[in-house]
């Protein structure tokens, strides 16, 4: 019998490491949705060839084309065929989800949640149809705290487990070298409004003798660059594989998004030794002990992110470099894992 179905999207790699990591303490069967997507990912973000979990694959293809139908036909063969004490499901937006929390007893329905209250609407007829999928759930994980704020928001009164992560990133070997502060900040991400480029943007323009590097794509870039001084760097999106080289170049990773479910590359980043300065908004704040290993700004407020900025100087960051070891990305990958295993 299964501890675990796991019914989840796609096999991006920090779930894939995640459900690795799950199959040394549990037994499970990862269901993924489709085997791809045709949004612009790196060439390593999708991959099932370090998968070490039993794992069906309702459709071979790209995400936005398979057939719903025939998804659900598979998914009700699955469930027929295995026995199994909890069914997992990774969001409450697709169809194949409904089908599942509808045809399972409440009891054995289990939610992982990635949505945060910033970005999820709680109001009107969006906000009653999230209520009738969250009765049909006995356990959320939530990813952080901003996320059991969504649930608690709909009155949610089911058993809440804060599981501090969506996934395990990769950690490659790698020598930890011996910092000194040079003002070389690093954003890696998408480019679209919803990072707050802009206003990012307009900083560093101010601040001349800081450099700033963008790496990533998007529908946003061309303007992006239009408004960018000398000392804001952009290049194209890189694979993951390739993130340790760039992060090992800069000084302070920043995130200053207006809403971001969680930011995974800011766990890459203190796991390279890098401080963070990331938005109140993003799930992976909670990882950030203000003033610490980084810092925690209001993403609306240039001038916060500014001085926010101005105050480092290489005093306050030998203190944030000492400090990113005391609170081990590792350890927070074991509560992680502990948080899924009830029995």
């Amino acid at each position: 019998m299964y501890d675990y179905i796991i019914v989840t999207h796609i096999p991006a790699f920090y779930k894939v490491n995640l459900y690795n990591e799950l199959a040394n303490k549990l037994n499970i069967l990862v269901v993924f949705i489709s085997s791809n997507t045709n949004e612009e990912r790196a060439d390593d973000f999708l991959s099932l060839n370090n998968a070490k979990f039993k794992y069906e694959l309702l459709h071979k293809g790209n995400f936005q084309t398979r057939e719903v139908f025939q998804n659900i036909i598979k998914l009700k063969n699955i469930l027929k065929n295995n026995k199994y004490k909890r069914i997992l499901v990774s969001g409450w937006d697709l169809k194949e989800f409904w089908y599942i929390i509808l045809t399972n007893a409440t009891i054995k329905n289990y939610l992982a949640l990635e949505s945060t209250i910033n970005e999820s609407r709680i109001d009107g007829i969006r906000g009653w149809i999230k209520k009738i999928f969250l009765s049909r759930i006995s356990t959320i994980f939530a990813s952080g705290n901003l996320h059991k704020s969504l649930v608690d928001s709909l009155n949610y009164k089911g058993k809440v487990l804060i599981s501090k992560g969506v996934g395990i990133i990769n950690k490659p070997i790698f020598t930890p070298i011996k910092r000194e502060y040079k003002k070389r900040f690093l954003f890696i991400g998408r480019l679209s409004c919803v990072k707050n480029l802009e206003v990012l943007i307009k900083v560093f323009n101010s601040l001349e003798n800081y450099n700033l590097t963008i790496i990533g794509e998007g529908e946003d870039k061309e303007y992006l660059k239009s408004i960018s001084h000398s000392n804001i760097i952009f290049k194209g999106a890189i694979d993951n594989i390739n993130i340790k080289n760039h992060i090992l170049e800069h000084d302070v990773f920043i995130l200053p998004s207006v809403s971001e479910t969680w930011g995974l590359v800011a766990e890459e980043a203190l796991y390279f030794g890098l401080p963070v300065i990331i938005s109140e908004k993003a799930g992976a704040s909670e990882l950030i002990v203000d003033n610490f290993n980084g810092f925690i700004i209001n993403p609306l407020n240039k001038y916060e992110i500014r001085n926010t900025i101005l105050r480092i100087d290489y005093k306050v960051y030998q203190e944030l470099i000492l400090n990113i070891d005391k609170l081990s990305i590792f350890d927070k990958d074991i509560l992680q894992v502990k948080a899924y295993n009830l029995d």
